[in-house]
């Protein structure tokens, strides 16, 4: 248990600048009376090593755990003391400025030419006089700097806080952190519920709503694959279920304005996933956890091992295995579509004959799923089918992974490196069993003439999807220094490759077949044949894969010396090529499958290539300027610049004043050039008034309507191989004020625009605008129209975000820290077209408003975090924003969902040798999710927990 410095202070370190966090001290003073510190855990030695100095140590209690020091003797100065104290541990120690120091795995050993004849100095055999001081990279910036100062807000997720989480994927961390939307799999595999057909099921987050393709995904700060299984709803996304939380050291996200320095189409922000390296030693560690109802059981298993190789190098192997059980509707009462509970209606689907939402049933009601007695004399029972009982409210995970890295010196001041991660995950996500309303012919048994049927294949079952998701990414390079400039030059592949088995689908030419022979029945009380619903549900699958080939190179070091400081300079280049293969079976080429979109088999590639500058220069020894400038080339999109400039200046001791602005770039992905979704040729009709072509097929409404004339036109879908690329700007402004060195506070502004964004043209529902889009028969009358993916839209999103870090260490009773981060969207406007009306979306569908709070207490060998995780109030149920509240059968709709407090509790022990056991309690308070939007089956995918109260049991042992 760290008193003086522990987990919150990196955080605070990585995401402000350390402004009076050390007491005033000189770097050689050492204590009248010498040091006396005695041999044990390194973690009290730290700490009274920090306490007699008066210095900032920052670390992870995870870091030191179960590492033991020798001790210290004698009067060495201060870093001499703190290597010899390191001595041993794997442990380095780096200085990030006067007096402040950070801990992390001993970097590697420079190679130094050995003046011939010239005697070693006889204190060389008490052991290492310093500590190397190495410079740290932080994410948002190419320049290794000795101080966490940036003008763009940072934020770090250390691997303390990811334990104290009780999170065991990837997306779970994420998507719950102020700021980020989840993009659950379930979305993701069914267009956000458009699709019946889960084509894909991939888990993703991303910044500000801007969606998944304005957050840059690194790891180890080099791009990942997109996703090989591409939506049309998201365009490309990465999936984040090939990163077991076992193999992270840490993640670090930079708020906008990053486009210059990673990518220039990261728009919203760069999340950059660091994994584990340098390591001495093994440890094998185990998970066990099951809800308070007894299910949604899940398990992990990991060993890892790092060793020095002869020469001063390392190696680093790591393997994770973890399986979470699925969790289905019918587990939780309040997944149901029947509101009438919480004063809605009962918005289960009706099965039977009939018009409208009047249905009654079909002779017998055998193998009905629900059944209500009704109060109205004619009917006796009525048959719903509920479709959020059948589907999954937390997919089931079957992953495995390995992971491993290698770097060896050689020659002079070079190092090679390499690594290697391969993942495969199984995902199984379930949907509703295939439903659909259905015209019978009037010679089949089961037909009514006039009437349609609103049927589902219960007989067949629901709609089953196996993803299996293959991940395999390499990197090899060479890096050095050379009079104080370091360079790196390396290649990379990455490659996600996914196939996807269906089971549950329909065969629309089969079933047709079946009905013309009338071997395929409707009516429940009689049985369709095994043979029948085979022929009728056969497995389908998808395959998809993205290979990634990246070539790199980096050049950073001093540039020249200003009466402010030293200026720095960081140059590099990219080259990377992009392939993708889709590969759907024959049953979705030839359209088969009933109500699937349309896909295509198809092989695109893409080579793109960027070249980037950076400078850091000190104006002023309290004035900081940085700006960057990158140079995109897309193969068939030209040349983009995408500048940045950042301002940093320190008016008091204690305050820091940052603002930054930048622009991005992002040619349409490889997944954007395709169709939007569609069904095949679908007929709709729209207003004659509303297009310039006569109606080729008239229609009029109801007389008891407005009586006008509708046109009947024949919707299809096309590629647009006309896209051009998205633009954006982001402006930051903030400021850092900490006043002593236990308090910090943040407070930034954001915004961000972007422009020509790539959205579906809707011309059915927006005809005036899209004029163009209507297609005319050879004789110029209205019969078809075409959706397609274009540059017409808009976004521009607004908002604030707070931080606050504060400790307070005791005498007798441990340390408290206390660690806040909230977010607030002021405004997300949306606009379609330029002549569309621009409509806000804020707190419409997610929370505007997102809050994450802990409170640490370490004691003795004891570590007890307290999470809290609030989320505002959410808009659900209405068309668009400022629409109104209208009612469903009769009903009145609440369109507001309430805000929603969660809490979690982590227990840790230290107080075994070499173990570490922990508890986590997940939603402490067994929050049951509350949603009023029908179709979210009575919860929000992204933002609420379906599980309950969730019990997770650890240990971990440490050779």
């Amino acid at each position: 248990m760290a008193k003086i410095a522990h987990a919150f202070i990196v955080s605070i370190a990585l995401t402000f600048p350390p402004l009076a966090l050390a007491l005033p001290a000189s770097q050689g003073d050492i204590p009248a009376d010498g040091y006396t510190i005695s041999p044990g855990a390194l973690d009290d030695a730290l700490i009274a090593f920090a306490t007699r100095n008066r210095l900032q140590l920052i670390y992870s209690p995870a870091l030191v755990a179960r590492r033991r020091t020798a001790g210290l003797r004698g009067e060495p100065p201060v870093r001499e003391s703190l290597a010899r104290l390191l001595d041993g541990t794997g442990l380095t120690a780096v200085a990030v400025k006067a007096n402040v120091y950070l801990l992390q795995p001993a970097p590697r050993p420079r190679p130094q030419r050995v003046p011939i004849a010239v005697p070693a100095p006889a204190a060389a055999s008490r052991g290492p006089t310093t500590t190397e001081l190495d410079t740290v990279h932080v994410t948002g910036s190419r320049i290794g700097r000795a101080a966490f100062e940036s003008s763009l807000p940072l934020t770090l997720i250390t691997n303390e806080q990811i334990r104290a989480s009780g999170h065991q994927t990837l997306f779970d961390v994420l998507r719950l952190m102020p700021g980020m939307s989840g993009h659950h799999p379930r979305n993701v595999a069914t267009e956000n519920g458009a699709s019946q057909v889960p084509s894909a099921a991939a888990a993703s987050a991303s910044l500000y709503s801007l969606g998944p393709r304005a957050t840059l995904f690194l790891v180890d700060g080099r791009r990942m694959a997109n996703y090989g299984l591409v939506s049309t709803d998201y365009g490309a996304l990465t999936d984040l279920n090939g990163i077991p939380l076992s193999m992270v050291d840490h993640i670090e996200i930079a708020h906008g304005g990053a486009s210059a320095i990673y990518g220039a189409d990261a728009m919203a922000g760069v999340v950059n996933i660091i994994l584990k390296k340098d390591y001495r030693g093994a440890e094998v560690g185990a998970s066990y956890g099951v809800s308070q109802r007894g299910d949604a059981e899940q398990q992990r298993q990991y060993a890892s091992f790092g060793e020095q190789t002869p020469g001063g190098g390392s190696v680093f192997v790591s393997v994770d295995r973890f399986t979470r059980n699925p969790l289905i509707g019918s587990q939780r009462a309040w997944a149901t579509m029947d509101q009438r509970r919480n004063g809605g209606a009962d918005g289960r689907y009706k099965a039977g004959y009939g018009l409208g939402y009047a249905y009654w049933i079909f002779e017998a009601t055998k193998n009905c799923e629900d059944r209500d007695e009704q109060t109205n004399p004619r009917f006796d029972i009525d048959c719903r089918l509920d479709l959020p009982r059948y589907v999954s409210l937390q997919p089931g995970i079957d992953s495995s992974a390995l992971y491993t890295y290698f770097r060896q010196p050689f020659g002079e001041n070079k190092e090679f490196y390499a690594d290697l991660r391969a993942t495969r995950v199984k995902l199984d996500v379930q949907t509703a069993p295939f439903n659909a309303a259905l015209a019978l012919p009037a010679e089949h048994p089961d037909g009514i003439v006039g009437t349609r049927l609103n049927y589902w294949f219960t007989d067949v079952g629901p709609i089953r999807s196996r993803t299996v998701t293959t991940t395999r990414d390499f990197t090899v390079g060479v890096k050095g220094e050379h009079d104080r400039w370091d360079w790196d030059l390396s290649l990379a592949q990455r490659r996600n490759k996914v196939d996807n088995r269906i089971r549950g689908l329909i065969s629309l030419p089969v079933v047709e077949a079946e009905v013309k022979t009338q071997t395929l029945h409707f009516n429940k009380s009689e049985t369709n044949t095994p043979d029948v619903l085979q022929r009728i549900s056969p497995a389908t699958t998808l395959g998809g894969e993205m290979v990634l080939d990246t070539l790199s190179g980096s050049l950073e070091g001093p540039l020249l010396e200003l009466p402010g400081g030293e200026a720095s300079l960081a140059v590099g280049f990219e080259a990377r090529r992009e392939v993708l293969t889709n590969r759907p079976d024959d049953a979705f080429l030839k359209g088969d499958v009933a109500l699937a979109q349309e896909f295509d088999l198809r092989r695109a590639s893409r080579n793109t290539s960027a070249v980037y500058a950076e400078v850091n220069v000190p104006l002023h020894e309290n004035l900081w300027v940085d700006a960057a400038w990158r140079v995109d080339r897309s193969s068939g999109y030209g040349n983009q610049v995408s500048p940045m400039f950042g301002l940093r200046w320190q008016p008091l001791k204690s305050l820091i004043l940052r603002a930054s602005a930048s622009e991005g770039y992002r040619a349409p992905t490889l997944a954007e050039l395709r169709r939007p979704l569609s069904f095949g040729q679908t007929r709709d009709y729209v207003a004659a008034k509303d297009v310039a072509l006569p109606c080729a097929v008239p229609v009029w409404t109801e007389p008891d309507q407005t009586g006008e004339e509708y046109c009947w036109v024949d919707v299809t879908s096309k590629v647009n191989t006309q896209l051009r690329p998205e633009t954006s700007t982001s402006r930051n402004f903030g400021a850092v004020w900490s006043p002593s060195e236990s308090f910090t506070l943040s407070l930034d502004r954001y915004r961000i625009h972007r422009s020509h964004e790539i959205l579906p043209v809707e011309p059915i529902e927006y005809p005036k605008l899209f004029q163009q889009s209507f297609v005319g028969d050879e004789y110029g009358y209205l019969v078809g129209a075409q959706r397609y993916l274009s540059n017409y839209g808009s976004t521009r999103v607004s908002g604030w975000e707070l931080s606050a870090d504060y400790r307070h260490p005791t005498r007798n009773w441990g340390e408290f820290g206390f660690r806040l981060t909230g977010h607030y969207m002021d405004r997300l406007m949306r606009r379609v077209h330029p002549q569309a009306p621009e409509l806000d979306y804020a707190g419409f569908g997610a929370p505007d408003t997102t809050v994450l709070g802990s409170v640490r207490w370490s004691y003795r060998d004891w570590i007890t975090t307290l999470n809290v995780h609030y989320m505002g109030s959410v808009e659900v149920a209405r068309d668009r924003p400022g629409s109104s509240c209208a009612t469903f059968l009769d009903a009145p709709l609440r369109c507001r969902t309430p805000s929603a407090t969660l809490l979690d509790l982590d227990l840790a022990y230290g107080g075994f040798d070499k173990w570490l056991i922990g508890l986590n309690i997940s939603n402490l308070n067994d929050r049951r999710p509350v949603n009023y939007d029908y179709n979210s089956g009575g919860y929000s995918l992204v933002d609420d927990d379906p599980v309950g109260r969730y019990y997770l049991l650890s240990a971990m042992y440490r050779f």
